[in-house]
């Protein structure tokens, strides 16, 4: 029996999932390749059939189309292996990430394993994560990327949590990995790359589909899971942090691109008001003392300089300084 499940969601892949499972069957390590078709309408489960036909370890579950988050979910009830992964079906992994990242999570005992990764990007561009390892949940929670595809998973462990993905809502991988931040009392880390992380337009995780009040949700949703578990006062200067970085940065970055100004101000507002709502004097957060032009930025920032640097940061992005 093999040690690790890689679990590989796929809507209309058929131009990439080859590219994917092929990466897969190079790696080092043994394990079990899990694709979920999420109710494809194009060839993607006749790029399979080969695959399936010729390797053992390959399991393909086909289910109705409900987005990335279900088929994740229906993927982690079907797991028969002791660790688990997740790779999007257009990226590519290190031959021999996966073996580095078990000997850790084993040796050290630990229920989750961190590497870095590699952004790439479509004008043959790259930038490197550097997911370190983290000395405990209050770094976790202010440093580690929302990513889900650098990292194994024990598999007993997220079953017992009773964490899963929220259905039909976009950030459902922050959702997962901030309530999951909280049962992190040890996080190994593995020396070396682990995917290599497409990023172009019509990603199945990338594309920016205006549904702020998705993310609303995903963050009071986080909010809740740390005040039922008693541990929201102890853990909100991290959390504040976290919310200024996704809607001051990430999302702010996303709603900046909006062509339709009415609909680009409404976006904007909207993740601002929640901000201040949840957190009205965050530009008093410790964290934004800890240096660098970010946190200087989010600092300094009010409903003014948030309304008008639109014109300036749609700029930085079209002359590609902002990614």
């Amino acid at each position: 029996m093999n040690k690790l499940t890689v679990i590989v969601p796929v809507y209309n892949g058929e131009k990439t999932v080859h590219i994917c499972i092929d990466s897969l069957l190079n790696v080092t390590e043994p394990i079990d390749i899990l694709v979920i078709d999420d109710g494809s309408t194009d060839k993607t489960v006749e790029v399979l059939s080969p695959y399936l036909d010729n390797h053992s370890n390959i399991r393909l579950l086909s289910k109705e189309n409900e987005g990335i988050a279900a088929a994740r979910n229906y993927a982690l009830d079907h797991i028969e292996t002791p660790y688990f992964a997740f790779l999007d079906s257009d990226d590519t992994v290190e031959n021999d990430i996966y073996a580095k990242m078990l000997q850790k999570i084993e040796q050290e005992s630990s229920n989750i394993c961190f590497a870095d990764f590699l952004w790439e990007y479509d004008d043959g561009t790259t930038r490197l994560g550097k997911d370190t390892g983290y000395k405990d949940r209050h770094e976790i929670l202010e440093k580690m990327y929302a990513t889900l595809w650098n990292k194994v998973y024990r598999t007993s462990w997220v079953r017992a949590s009773g964490i899963r993905f929220p259905n039909g809502l976009v950030y459902e991988d922050a959702s997962f990995l901030y309530r999951l931040a909280l049962s992190m009392e040890k996080v190994s880390y593995a020396e070396g790359l682990s995917v290599h992380y497409q990023q172009h337009v019509g990603s199945i995780t990338h594309t920016f589909n205006l549904k702020i009040n998705d993310m609303i949700q995903v963050f009071k949703g986080i909010y809740d899971y740390y005040k039922n578990n008693g541990a929201f006062e102890e853990y909100k200067d991290e959390l504040e942090y976290l919310t200024i970085r996704f809607f001051l940065g990430s999302s702010y970055l996303r709603a900046c691109r909006i062509n339709d100004k009415k609909l680009r101000k409404e976006t904007l507002e909207k993740g601002y008001d929640f901000l201040i709502g949840q957190f009205p004097e965050y530009r008093k957060n410790r964290y934004l003392k800890n240096g660098g032009k970010k946190n200087l930025y989010f600092s300094h920032t009010n409903r003014f300089i948030y309304m008008n640097s639109v014109p300036l940061f749609r700029l930085l992005y079209v002359m590609k300084i902002l990614k």
